[in-house]
């Protein structure tokens, strides 16, 4: 999830160029493709795996969710201030998030058309894109491999 909203918030601040360096470990973004970041995407630790070792820790790990998730965002090329530029409105609790999140996205949409009004929701239904919307809009295979790839190659490349 950390490097899903790292993604999105990094398309709603400014679109990266659609070209990529290529190295000799690794192909080029535009090589890769919309099944290759999913397969990717789906590689990584899930939820279920998550909360299991929450439960474990008997809350314990919960101390070290801000520490990493600073140190998710320095890996990417960012920092903690980077994210005081955007304006978030973040929606908690047990039921009704999604309703609510929907509710609020169509209201700062019709009501201040000029803004770009970007959603990110979890889980997805059928397929991870649905997560993130902007402009009530699914972000599309190919933005979606581009900016999920340009993460996941920062992350790769900056392991410390």
């Amino acid at each position: 999830m950390r490097r899903m909203l790292a993604m999105l918030s990094s398309f709603l601040r400014s679109p990266p160029s659609r070209t990529s360096t290529t190295s000799t470990r690794k192909l080029s973004t535009t090589a890769r493709t919309y099944e290759d970041a999913v397969t990717a995407l789906n590689s990584l630790q899930s939820n279920a795996a998550t909360l299991e070792a929450v439960r474990a820790s008997g809350g314990r790990l919960s101390q070290f969710a801000h520490p990493e998730m600073i140190e998710y965002l320095e890996r990417i090329g960012y920092r903690p201030e980077d994210l005081n530029k955007l304006n978030v409105l973040h929606i908690t609790g047990t039921k009704g998030k999604g309703s609510t999140s929907a509710f609020c996205d169509s209201i700062l949409r019709k009501s201040v058309p000029s803004w770009k009004v970007g959603l990110y929701t979890s889980p997805h239904l059928v397929a991870v894109r649905e997560r993130i919307r902007v402009n009530g809009e699914p972000i599309s295979e190919a933005d979606f491999t581009q900016y999920f790839f340009e993460v996941w190659d920062r992350l790769q490349t900056n392991t410390t």
